[in-house]
């Protein structure tokens, strides 16, 4: 049941060239049991196509878990490092995960989640990235 608006601003460094972008969607926001999550289907756009993507956000740690097509699980918890699962079109593999910004302005009318984490794999740095969710009911 879609139940909101999800508007997601990404900012992507990897060898040293910046990437931006903005993404619209349709989702479901539920605060349950104390946590919040946040549901949207994966479009061309953020290329993963035939996969649901859902953010459990908590103080200190969110989770992405994508099924369908693709699966990861993803744990971005403040100032830790976390070895991850991320499928792709091409394969899967295990990432790590590093948090360095994790907060979150969110009640049960909406809010934003800020996100900021690298990437690695075999310890050499991927990518560093930015993300801004917001949630409007």
């Amino acid at each position: 049941m879609e139940n909101c608006s999800i508007i997601l601003n990404i900012k992507q460094t990897a060898d040293g060239v910046t990437d931006e972008s903005e993404l619209f969607t349709r989702g479901e926001f539920r605060l349950h049991k104390g946590l919040y999550y946040i549901d949207y289907e994966e479009s061309e756009a953020t290329g993963f196509e035939g996969s649901h993507a859902q953010l459990c956000v908590n103080d200190g740690v969110m989770t992405m878990t994508r099924t369908g097509n693709t699966f990861s699980n993803l744990v971005f918890e403040d100032g830790v490092r976390h070895y991850c699962h991320y499928g792709t079109e091409f394969g899967d593999c295990m990432v790590g995960i590093t948090t360095q910004e994790l907060s979150h302005c969110l009640d049960e009318t909406g809010g934003t989640v800020h996100l900021k984490y690298s990437v690695d794999v075999n310890s050499g740095l991927m990518t560093e990235n930015e993300i801004t969710i917001k949630v409007k009911m």
